[in-house]
């Protein structure tokens, strides 16, 4: 018969919580990572540091010295 010790049981329970909150926390960072990036973008496109046009809702970044038509 197999025997395994509780003590192995607990922290193979402890390691596998461990890998799901670390999946999860680098998930949930990644998403919120890139909203802060979006918001940056409008945010500067608003207080005209970078030159842009809404095309079908979303903005279209030109080159600084370049004319929007």
């Amino acid at each position: 018969m197999f025997y395994t010790s509780l003590t192995l049981i607990q922290w193979l329970l402890i390691l596998g919580v461990a890998v799901v909150g670390f999946m999860l926390g680098r998930d949930w960072s990644r998403h919120k990572t890139e909203d802060i990036i979006e918001q940056t973008i409008v945010a500067m496109i608003h207080q005209r540091y970078i030159k842009a046009k809404k095309v079908n809702g979303e903005y279209e970044l030109f080159e600084y010295d370049a004319e929007i038509k």
